[in-house]
């Protein structure tokens, strides 16, 4: 690869990490603009083991929002990003990626008063188009789950939540 060449390939690993970053956090604030911002129109997902599969940014985005509401406040933590970038083919001109991301999330549902942590390995597909690197497909195969129930010690102790109090 030519110097030029390999400097696009890292600037490119670069925009796909703070991708995958801002996809993150918009999903934890639950910013939807910015969620839909990070995928494709043709956006696949796979969330659950692929339990929870859909198709196109406006029905990953419906499921998104009805999991996600603002009872269950949540984080997504993702380490490492084994990000490769594919140069783009002759036959269809488009640059990909590909990424394997590890993922530890925490999720507190405050009516249920249910608690979960787990972990998971995440695998997304990107595609570089006119306005940046998008999602097109995004799933993950969990490693584990651990639900626990609140108790009374828990709800006193569990303090504020602001953002997601704001929600309507």
């Amino acid at each position: 690869m030519t110097l030029e060449e390999r400097i696009t390939r890292l600037e490119d690993i670069e925009a796909i990490r703070q991708l995958q970053a801002k996809y993150q956090r918009c999903l934890d604030t639950r910013d939807w603009d910015g969620v839909g911002e990070c995928f494709a129109d043709d956006v696949v997902s796979a969330y659950g083991n692929g339990s929870m599969s859909y198709d196109g940014k406006e029905n990953v985005l419906g499921f998104l929002k009805k999991v996600m509401t603002k009872h269950i406040p949540s984080t997504h933590l993702i380490h490492g990003g084994e990000i490769d970038v594919f140069p783009a083919k002759v036959s269809d001109g488009m640059t990909t990626g590909h990424a394997k991301w590890y993922l530890e999330d925490y999720l507190n549902h405050r009516i249920f008063l249910l608690k979960l942590h787990g972990a998971a390995i995440y695998d997304v597909d990107y595609r570089k188009e006119a306005t940046g690197w998008k999602i097109t497909k995004i799933g993950y195969t969990r490693c584990y789950e651990y639900f626990a129930f609140r108790g009374l010690l828990n709800i006193l102790t569990l303090g504020k939540t602001t953002f997601l109090n704001k929600m309507k």
